[in-house]
């Protein structure tokens, strides 16, 4: 099945969440893949997003509602990270059946495939570097490959490097000082990107406070926590959420006790409006669309063709606007993410006209 909300030839950038360029829900008899692509905006260029495979309870209302949240916050970390892509992402939901992995996803690459460019894919949360090798052999719209496919690899360690410079922002922002010796971090989700995140926090001196619903996901220097809700009860320089979003609600917001929340994961907060909770309360937010922009930059450079100072030079200028939205929220007393969705959506509409 094939829903196209409204022509991808007319884009326009805006502010509401519903605003999606194209939805397409595809469902395969054969090999029972469950695939949903949401392409929010192509104003700047092709839609490019992870591809996410994820139980849901809800089923495909649960995911499709998934889907254009975060193929919107896409398009806000692009268009924040200087990027000449649009927004979009994927999610193909999980059944626990994993006999068919590969052919659903070449299924998945011909539905990615007929959509001729609006959308171009990566590896997300359950997805792998060799999933993406897999589906370049069956679409072009895919970037993130191996090194021995021609790619630059996964894009976790750049996204983990990215959260750590966010973090040094936000404690200088808040504390004067953007040491990591010494300062208390917690850190929910050791997968890919907060393992690693986790690892370098550790190396830097940081106490580090870290939960995994595997359990076998342990990393030298990091105190297991026996549960993620005994992370967010502890008091913290910073937090970390590195998992899946929606994690802090706003009874959550007037409750915790930290400094600085900067994670990996997307969309953390459960509306916009724990943000404004979280400011009242003196405790820093630093957007995640600019915090996690490392994977993207990564893999959008295997796209175009970057080479490593251009990557390099990508990241400080996302780290740059950071700074600035750091700086312009304190000066308006409004949010950091305000002001960066702000900024981001501008560079939209002026593409646009």
């Amino acid at each position: 099945m094939t829903i196209a909300t409204r022509s991808a030839s007319r884009p326009r950038a805006t502010t509401r969440s519903d605003d999606h360029e194209q939805i397409v829900i595809r469902q395969d008899r054969k090999t029972g893949m469950r695939l949903i692509v949401a392409v929010h905006s192509t104003v700047l260029g092709p839609a490019l997003g992870g591809l996410r495979l994820k139980r849901y309870p809800g089923g495909l209302r649960e995911a499709l509602e998934d889907v254009m949240g975060l193929a919107r916050t896409m398009t806000l970390k692009a268009s924040a990270a200087g990027l000449d892509l649009g927004g979009g992402k994927a999610v193909m939901i999980d059944d626990g059946e994993p006999s068919q992995r590969l052919a659903r996803m070449e299924a998945a690459a011909g539905a990615i495939e007929r959509l001729g460019g609006a959308y171009i894919t990566a590896e997300d949360i359950g997805t792998t570097t060799a999933d993406i090798d897999h589906m370049s052999r069956f679409t072009r719209f895919c970037t993130g490959r191996s090194a021995e496919n021609g790619g630059r690899g996964d894009p976790s360690p750049v996204t983990a490097e990215t959260v750590l410079a966010a973090m040094r922002r936000g404690l200088a922002a808040q504390l004067g000082s953007d040491e990591l010796e010494g300062r208390s971090v917690g850190v929910i989700g050791l997968g890919k990107v907060g393992g690693a995140l986790a690892a370098k926090l550790a190396a830097a001196g940081a106490r580090v406070v870290g939960f995994d619903v595997d359990p076998t996901r342990a990393f030298d220097g990091v105190e297991p926590a026996p549960s993620a809700e005994a992370v967010l009860g502890t008091e913290l320089d910073v937090l970390a959420p590195c998992a899946a979003g929606g994690v802090i609600d706003d009874a959550l917001a007037g409750s915790l006790e930290v400094q600085v929340i900067a994670g990996a994961a997307n969309n953390p907060l459960t509306s916009r409006a724990v943000a404004g909770t979280l400011a009242r309360r003196g405790i820093l937010y630093v957007p995640d669309f600019l915090a996690n922009c490392g994977g993207l930059i990564h893999v959008a450079g295997e796209w175009f063709g970057d080479d490593a100072a251009a990557e390099a030079a990508r990241i400080d200028g996302a780290m740059e606007r950071l700074d600035e939205a750091i700086a312009i929220a304190a000066a308006e007393g409004g949010t950091p993410i305000d002001v960066a969705e702000r900024q981001a959506l501008e560079r939209v509409a002026a593409a646009r006209r």
